[in-house]
């Protein structure tokens, strides 16, 4: 069995994986949604439940199938996320979106994953037992379909080791231009959260290390609730959500149809309301992180920090207002990954590293 190097990161909006195929990185993410899935009643409606891309997830001991993701939101209003719930991170909810990603990267019918995830910094601190629920929760070998039953995935997982979010973006991107002497940064801001972590070479300077809930999904709830209140018309989510990307696409999506009463919303005033959304999203975000890390014109710690990383999906919302603050701010290659490539590859270095230990005990 083939053993693979995998960075889990179940993020209360969105969640992704990254292994290593073939020496290559490959990603996937997908929204953090589930619903119990009937898939005679799928099938019916024309829905091609045996495709992989599909995210339908079945367990071989569990009578319930699951949709996730992307086709969870499409055929439920009441979806699992587990926003609120710091235990998610030590559900069966987490297994199974990890090990659906896992498999729509990876075709082996059986293999390992070596897993190393994270939490937030706030939730690391606070509840160091939660690490250890993660690895029972995830640990074992799990037996599972993607395709309504075609094909039968033997999955081992052992959960090498969980560490501080932002952690993963620094390996992945800021050990070349960080030192053991100074203090680098992270400003991840995802759906749901915006997390800061510090850290002087591998330690957290957990003075630091903060959290808060906001990102943007409170900016989409922002325009929901404007939304409704001028045109007296409420938005479903996938609407909202296809209105945020739109915007955040710089023009390459264009924003969908929204009627109101017969009338279409033109995309002028769709751009301006998320405009506003974003704009007093972002006033928040840069005051908490001014206040977390006294970024005042007399005591700017943040100054001193190199580099700081902005990574998440929020950056494609948030970036720009965030730089005028912190003029050095810098966005890795894929901000959206930027903690799972981390995570993967410091699962890689683990596991070459209990290989060699394991070829050493048996020399």
């Amino acid at each position: 069995m083939k053993w693979y190097p995998y960075g889990h990161d179940f993020g209360n909006a969105e969640m992704g994986g990254v292994t290593v195929i073939n020496g290559q990185n490959h990603t996937l993410s997908i929204p953090t949604a589930f619903a119990k899935a009937d898939t005679n009643a799928m099938r019916n409606l024309g829905i091609k439940v045996d495709q992989s891309n599909a995210h339908v997830i079945q367990f071989r001991d569990e009578a319930m199938a699951y949709s996730v993701g992307e086709l969870a939101l499409q055929q439920s209003v009441d979806v699992y996320h587990g926003r609120g719930d710091i235990q998610r991170y030590a559900s069966k909810y987490s297994l199974r979106g990890m090990l659906t990603i896992a498999a729509s990267l990876i075709p082996d019918a059986e293999f390992g994953l070596y897993v190393v995830t994270g939490l937030p910094a706030e939730t690391y601190i606070k509840n160091m037992s939660l690490r250890s629920n993660i690895k029972t929760a995830l640990d074992g070998t799990h037996v599972f379909t993607l395709d309504d039953g075609k094909t039968w995935r033997r999955v081992t997982v052992e959960v090498a080791t969980v560490v501080m979010e932002g952690a993963g973006a620094l390996i992945a991107y800021g050990d070349a231009l960080s030192s053991k002497t100074t203090e680098s940064a992270v400003i991840d801001i995802g759906g749901r959260t915006t997390d800061l972590y510090v850290s002087r070479g591998q330690v957290p300077v957990t003075e630091y290390c903060k959290g808060k809930p906001i990102g943007v999904e409170s900016a989409a709830q922002m325009l929901m609730t404007t939304f409704e209140s001028k045109y007296d018309r409420s938005l479903s989510l996938l609407e909202a959500r296809e209105i945020m990307y739109a915007f955040a696409s710089n023009g390459e999506t264009k924003y969908p149809d929204i009627a109101v009463y017969g009338k279409m919303i033109s995309s002028y005033e769709l751009d301006a309301l998320v405009k506003e959304a974003v704009e007093q999203v972002g006033s928040e975000i840069v005051s908490f992180v001014a206040s977390a890390w006294r970024q005042s014109d007399r005591d700017a710690v943040a100054a001193s920090f190199r580099p700081i990383l902005n990574i998440g999906g929020g950056v494609f919302y948030f970036h720009k207002v965030l730089k005028q603050r912190i003029p050095h701010l810098s966005l890795p290659n894929d901000p959206v990954h930027a903690n799972p490539i981390g995570y993967c590859l410091l699962a890689g270095r683990l596991l070459m590293r209990k290989r060699q230990q394991t070829t050493g005990a048996n020399a």
